[in-house]
């Protein structure tokens, strides 16, 4: 299969378009086989999403769907908010039914067209995840301007095919993101919320269906995905199955009714009154020997209220599923650029450390590349299939730090969720934490941190029972953290606990020709990006970026090259013109000290006043950047030609530069 490359595959899409030949060896098979059917249906690559105006009808007519998929979606939501994914249900025809994901981000997704009835079939947009899905009746992923439609180009999307009992496609589980990237656990994510989605339909036709037997309804029990529980009107335990058992942790061995009023003890939890029969998957916490275990429940009144099934789902199987969030490393070794000594130091050290479970300390100011060094770091040990969770540690108030670092029990505080919430660092289990802006973690949380990465084990808070970790600890940090330990406001213990490898990220500043070099890297991607051909910078543009500080580091050269192209979007070659007012001026003042520097060398015992000297040389360096032409130079120094004039004739400075030029 080909490697997705972003820029070659929006020239070939352009190719498409234009009717050029088109290069079948950098494209998928099913990608190309997509965009040439959909250019054969005659689809306008540049139309706007359709729409359909009946939602209602559209809803009625896929309401088992709806009623089964909504709550797993709503589930996973919760477990991957904030990570930039939107999770959407589709008909088997193609159309939108419900979504969810980060209020922003379903706003944005809503103006572009992506709600209730909206058409993402082939042969309404063309290639697309959805449509694809359902044409090839398999997982599908399509990222960015694989999509055939061009406003679909800044979206991944991954998609997977659901079924029901009897084989027929009814709908697709759609995973969709702007910045996001996306990966083949996203993929993997869908298909097993679209499996458990299919088993849940299977669960609910045959709860719905006509009465079985006893020995039909304990097989059909034992072939679910899900621990299922009986129960009679009296609320006894009726039935269950071996995989109740298991999850709830009670021995197959032991006699019939101890296994029953073993059931019996873990649900006292729940309140399995009327009002809960008529919901469907609450999450709910149930004590399991010395822990206490997430689940989801689903009750089901069946036989007119005679008898109770009661479906249990492991929600720690449900967070193992969201790499989605905990997952999106994007970058290896082979993204860092660079070519200065400290950048390549930084890199061998990182390659070095990377197999190991070894913690990582990196310092650089802010916009060195600080968490693109830890995806890679990550992306090349061990654990790279695992977790990579990152964590802003400047971001997180105080006062919620530690219940968003190590979760919280059931009524732990005022507000807190009724079945209690993991934290990140049990989710990074078996991964690895990032801790970014580790300086800025609270004095009296860096012990509590400390215990429990010298322990791998944490306590949930307002919980009594020791939760196991397995972390790889890579952290960052924009100052000095042993300095910081000096004045009191960093743990010296943490510390060393922390920084057994550490790595300094040189600033851009200190990084040479490296910035020519990054520079050219993010105007080749920022080319595909919009669309362009390949965007080229005078050798100005160059000097101008090299002459200055760059505070804001990598971030802000990306930032100043993404908005000369914005500017310059016309033009095929960007000029110091599209660049930034304070950094020009930066630039200019620094050739005019270097101007005023030769001069003063080359005429030591002249008598002018500085202030003339520099005058002299300003004009000096706008002649000859404008060869000699005395109107544009006139213009550029906001004098008229007529004083240009003056001041040439006295000024042997001056002349010398003008007659070279004629």
């Amino acid at each position: 299969m080909p490697q997705y490359d972003k820029e070659t595959i929006a020239l070939q899409w352009r190719n498409l378009q234009a009717g050029k030949p088109v290069d079948s060896q950098s494209i998928r098979t099913d990608i190309l086989v997509s965009w040439k059917h959909s250019k054969n249906l005659g689809i306008d690559a540049h139309k706007g999403l359709h729409h359909k105006g009946d939602g209602d009808a559209l809803l009625k007519r896929s309401a088992e769907l709806v009623s089964v998929a909504q709550p797993f979606m709503e589930v996973i939501n919760e477990i991957i908010a904030g990570s930039g994914f939107r999770i959407d249900c589709i008909d088997h025809e193609g159309f939108f039914l419900c979504s969810c994901g980060d209020p922003t981000l379903l706003k944005e997704s809503e103006y572009n067209g992506f709600v209730t009835g909206c058409d993402v079939s082939i042969e309404a947009i063309g290639t697309n995840a959805a449509g694809l899905s359902l044409s090839l009746k398999k997982p599908v992923q399509v990222f960015g301007p694989e999509h055939y439609n061009i406003n679909l180009h800044n979206l991944n999307c991954s998609a997977t095919p659901i079924y029901t009992p009897d084989s027929e496609l009814v709908g697709i589980l759609n995973i969709l993101s702007y910045d996001t990237p996306q990966n083949r656990q996203t993929l993997g994510l869908t298909t097993s919320i679209a499996k458990a989605i299919e088993n849940q339909l299977a669960l609910t036709r045959t709860v719905t269906s006509l009465k079985v037997s006893n020995s039909e309804l304990n097989t059909i029990m034992e072939y679910l995905p899900q621990g299922v529980i009986a129960l009679n009107k009296l609320g006894e335990v009726d039935r269950y199955n071996k995989k109740a058992l298991e999850m709830l942790s009670i021995p197959q061995k032991s006699g019939i009714d101890q296994r029953k009023n073993q059931l019996k003890k873990n649900l006292s939890a729940l309140d399995l009154s009327r009002e809960l029969r008529r919901q469907k998957e609450k999450e709910h916490t149930i004590a399991v020997g010395s822990r206490k275990k997430s689940f989801v429940v689903n009750a089901h009144s069946i036989e007119n209220g005679e008898r109770t099934l009661v479906m249990l789902e492991d929600t720690g199987r449900i967070m193992s599923l969201s790499a989605v969030q905990s997952n999106r490393t994007s970058y290896t070794f082979n993204d860092i650029t660079g070519r200065c000594a400290g950048i390549i130091k930084a890199k061998e050290l990182a390659t070095m450390v990377a197999p190991t479970d070894s913690s990582v300390l990196l310092v650089g100011e802010s916009g060195t590349g600080k968490e693109l060094f830890a995806q890679a770091i990550h992306a090349s040990s061990c654990r790279s299939n695992n977790p990579f969770v990152a964590i802003n540690c400047g971001a997180i108030p105080a006062d919620i730090i530690e219940s968003e670092l190590f979760g919280y029990e059931p009524g732990a505080f005022t507000g807190a969720r009724e079945a209690g919430k993991a934290g990140r660092l049990e989710t990074a289990s078996g991964g690895t934490l990032f801790l970014d802006e580790v300086e800025a973690m609270p004095l009296s949380f860096q012990v509590k941190l400390l215990r429990a990465f010298s322990s791998k084990s944490m306590v949930r808070v307002g919980g009594v029972n020791e939760i196991p970790l397995d972390l790889r600890i890579i952290s960052a940090s924009k100052v000095d953290l042993i300095e910081e330990a000096n004045q009191g406001r960093f743990r010296e213990d943490l510390y060393y606990r922390i920084a057994t490898f550490p790595i300094l990220i040189p600033p851009l500043n200190k990084r040479g020709g490296d910035i020519r070099l990054l520079a050219k890297q993010f105007l080749k991607q920022l080319s595909a990006e919009y669309l362009r051909s390949d965007i080229y910078a005078d050798n100005d543009f160059f000097e101008a970026l090299q002459s200055y500080p760059w505070r804001g580091n990598v971030r802000e050269l990306r930032n100043t090259i993404e908005r000369a192209v914005v500017i310059g979007l016309d033009q095929q070659q960007l000029t110091p013109a599209q660049l930034p007012q304070s950094l020009k001026e930066y630039w200019i003042s620094g050739k005019l000290r270097q101007h005023a520097k030769t001069t003063l060398n080359h005429h030591p015992t002249d008598k002018k006043s500085l202030l003339k000297i520099a005058e002299d040389t300003t004009i000096a360096m706008v002649l000859e950047e404008e060869k000699g032409n005395i109107s544009r130079s006139a213009k550029r120094l906001g004098i008229a030609r007529s004083t240009l004039y003056q001041k040439i004739e006295t000024s042997d400075q001056i002349l010398s530069v003008v007659k070279s030029d004629t």
